[in-house]
């Protein structure tokens, strides 16, 4: 198997990690929002992902250069996204389990070619930067950031780039309340969670909550969604057919791929899986189709699986 080892992108150890600090009616839901999230990054939803850490002081800090965050945006700053940034900043301090939302809303002025969410957010002591470009522009931001925080609109754009908000809800409960800009493939959100709605039930019906625990099937999960989507031609096509999602279930992996991102500079591990789904014969002589135990030899005449010396068929 080809694997290679330093990789940025979606990790299903971490994942199963993760899961696994969670209480079990909570699982499955973290696992479908997570995988949504990470499907968005990789398909251009999210533009970019910066990692960074809270030092003693309380201030964030670049993790590469060792400099805090505030003092880089001091330098050459608008002074609306510094006192933006004070504010997240104080936020996730204060109360890290909140999404803290910055708004960017298209301006020649600030630089923003596209009306642009920014995200910010703690996990495991890290604090996670995504920003993502939405079709929205200001007047749906001022009327979401009024919907979502209780407190009054803002005068202009001016106004709402220096009034970020936190919220308790996850990811991709946000960008549901979002038009997202689509994404290279010509797919969009609804796309991304039609799939992995999907296939995290059939994922589900297999295996169980054995799914929320096993990296190697959440590795596969990942891999046939992700598949799925770059494969996508048109609307009609963005879920395969059982046939080959039980290869990615139950398959062999020959292969581990790494993919550039569409939207940032990270990559992401994606499998390639084998066949391992056919005919086998059973101890008590029944024929039976799914995934073939380990032990069982393939006749090479009729094409089914079956253990001890030859092939009861042949």
């Amino acid at each position: 198997m080809n694997k290679e080892n330093k990789t940025v992108g979606f990790s299903p150890e971490k994942e199963r990690g993760f899961l696994k600090r969670l209480p079990n009616e909570i699982r499955r839901v973290n696992l479908d929002q997570e995988l949504k999230t990470q499907l968005a990054e990789d398909f251009g939803l999210v533009e970019f992902t910066m990692k960074y850490r809270f030092d003693q002081g309380g201030n964030i800090f670049d993790l590469k250069s060792r400099e805090k965050v505030l003092e880089i945006m001091n330098r050459g700053g608008v002074s609306e996204e510094i006192e933006s940034f004070k504010k997240v900043e104080k936020g996730l301090k204060d109360n890290p389990e909140k999404v803290w939302i910055h708004f960017s809303p298209k301006n020649e002025e600030l630089g923003y070619p596209e009306n642009c969410l920014d995200f910010w957010r703690v996990k495991d002591k890290e604090v996670t930067w995504n920003r993502i470009v939405v079709k929205n522009g200001f007047e749906d931001m001022n009327q979401t950031r009024h919907f979502l925080s209780g407190e009054e609109k803002v005068g202009n754009e001016m106004e709402i780039v220096k009034s970020p908000i936190g919220v308790n809800l996850k990811l991709t409960e946000i960008f549901s309340l979002f038009q997202l800009k689509e994404i290279q493939n010509g797919s969009d959100f609804n796309d991304i969670e039609r799939v992995v709605s999907k296939y995290l039930e059939e994922f589900s019906n297999d295996f169980g909550d054995k799914l929320n625990k096993d990296s190697d099937l959440i590795f596969r999960l990942y891999s046939a969604c992700f598949n799925a989507l770059r494969g996508r031609k048109n609307e009609n096509e963005v879920i395969i057919n059982r046939s080959d999602l039980e290869n990615y279930m139950y398959g062999i992996m020959n292969e581990v791929t790494t993919e550039k991102s569409f939207g940032c500079s990270a990559t992401t591990t994606v499998g390639s899986f084998g066949e391992k789904i056919g005919y086998y014969i059973s101890s008590d002589g029944k024929v039976k189709y799914g995934e073939i135990p380990k032990d069982f030899k393939e006749c090479k005449h009729c094409g089914c699986w079956y253990q001890g010396e030859k092939c009861p068929f042949c």
